[in-house]
């Protein structure tokens, strides 16, 4: 009886959605009218949405590449009034011993590495690479999570006898071709390095909306940081009056626990503070920081989003209400008629409710299939990255849905207040 019951209840509504899209179709280009407001909101919502969610993506990635963990302190290009600053406090720029003044100062510190780029070149490259050579202290990988295809990394012994040894990214090795093998030389600068290592190759994600520069680990060269200061000349952002042979471009330190990193960004400010004598000859960069701001960013974002979405698809609701009410009053004598047969104010107002819903229903799957090809196209023609993801499709129907009940039920409730008497007789 219950199987019943149900089957007779599903048939009921198959048998009122048929009579109510028979109904919309009579008026085809006044439906596809009614429904166009909430094709482009739709459209306009899923659009943006997944272009949000493919910056978030971006950013989000390349914050986290650069280790949450990590806290990063670079050396910066100082203007003419900084310089006669640094001079007059004596600062010296980044160098080695702020690196050991930090270790031994913020004992929540688990790993600290230094790295300083090199002003020289690689020869037998092709013209498509453009390599960076630096010079790093032995934990540098292990701090920055870098991995080795084939060989080993800088060793501290490399750096207590400072060895002729390189380690080289994917690209160069590549690049070089048997050349670039673990145990052959290659000559950067004037002197020959004997290649030790070889990277494994790291996916960059270098969006057009990040916000932090993320180093190319494919293109790079490490040699020992005592190696260097007898080889090349130091291509560093402090002004060559402060070079010394221990000048830095950039220390990295990391921290053991995660919930430790803003205290210990706040004692390593104050470390250099104290060292540099106040002088800005250096950036403090926290990636967690910037990875909250990036959340708080983004979820600001979207409630932007939801105001846009939620002012588009309130214009097609009103669109739709308007529609429906001159339906109404166009179709007095059908609603008469059927109250004649023994239609209740309620079937009545049921089968307008329908017709509403259908349309913002059909306007809202239009609509996303019309995002999904303009997210499509911007990805082709701009190059963007773009996330569809579940709610980006899913939110936009379920408001159109919520858009077709809340804007049907006024003129469905004016449909079940006509007068039959009245609406028979109306011509």
């Amino acid at each position: 009886c219950t199987m019943g019951d149900s089957s007779m209840t599903l048939y009921r509504w198959i048998t009122l959605l048929r009579i109510a899209v028979r109904s919309l179709l009579q008026q085809k280009l006044r439906s596809f009218l009614s429904v166009l407001g909430v094709v482009c909101g739709v459209m306009a919502v899923v659009a943006m949405i997944s272009i949000g969610e493919g910056a978030k993506k971006e950013t989000l990635n390349e914050i986290e590449q650069l280790g949450t963990k990590n806290i990063y302190i670079k050396a910066v290009a100082l203007s003419e009034d900084q310089v006669a600053l640094a001079r007059e406090h004596l600062s010296k720029g980044l160098n080695t011993s702020d690196m050991r003044r930090i270790v031994k100062g913020a004992t929540m510190i688990e790993r600290a590495a230094c790295l300083r780029g090199l002003q020289t070149a690689i020869l037998g490259l092709a013209r498509r690479i453009s390599p960076q050579v630096v010079a790093c202290s032995a934990g540098y990988a292990e701090v920055q999570r870098i991995h080795i295809s084939s060989g080993r990394f800088i060793a501290a012994q490399d750096q207590q006898k400072k060895n002729l040894v390189c380690v080289l990214g994917s690209d160069i090795a590549q690049s070089l071709g048997d050349a670039g093998a673990p145990g052959e030389f290659i000559r950067i600068g004037p002197h020959l390095f004997k290649v030790v290592g070889v990277l494994s190759r790291v996916e960059r994600q270098t969006g057009r909306h990040s916000t932090v520069s993320v180093r190319n680990y494919n293109e790079m060269a490490f040699i020992p940081l005592e190696t260097a200061p007898s080889l090349v000349q130091v291509k560093t952002d402090a002004p060559a009056h402060l070079l010394t042979a221990h000048q830095l471009s950039e220390i990295v330190v990391q921290v053991g626990r995660t919930r430790d990193v803003q205290a210990a960004a706040a004692l390593v400010k104050r470390i250099m503070q104290v060292a540099h004598h106040d002088t800005p000859d250096y950036q403090l960069l926290v990636p967690l920081e910037l990875l909250k701001q990036a959340e708080r960013t983004q979820r600001t974002f979207n409630l932007v989003l939801g105001a846009i979405a939620g002012i588009s698809l309130l214009v097609g609701g009103i669109g739709i209400m308007n529609i429906m009410l001159a339906t109404v009053s166009e179709r007095t004598r059908e609603i008469g008629i059927r109250r004649a047969v023994g239609a209740t104010r309620g079937h009545i107002m049921l089968h307008f409710l329908v017709e509403s819903v259908f349309l913002t229903i059909a306007g809202g799957i239009i609509g996303l299939l019309c995002g999904l090809g303009a997210v499509e196209i911007i990805s082709s023609l701009a190059g963007w990255t773009v996330v569809v993801s579940f709610w980006s499709a899913f939110l936009p129907l379920q408001i159109a849905f919520m858009v077709g009940i809340f804007f049907g039920l006024y003129p469905a409730r004016q449909a079940a207040k006509v007068d039959p008497i009245v609406a028979l007789r109306h011509e």
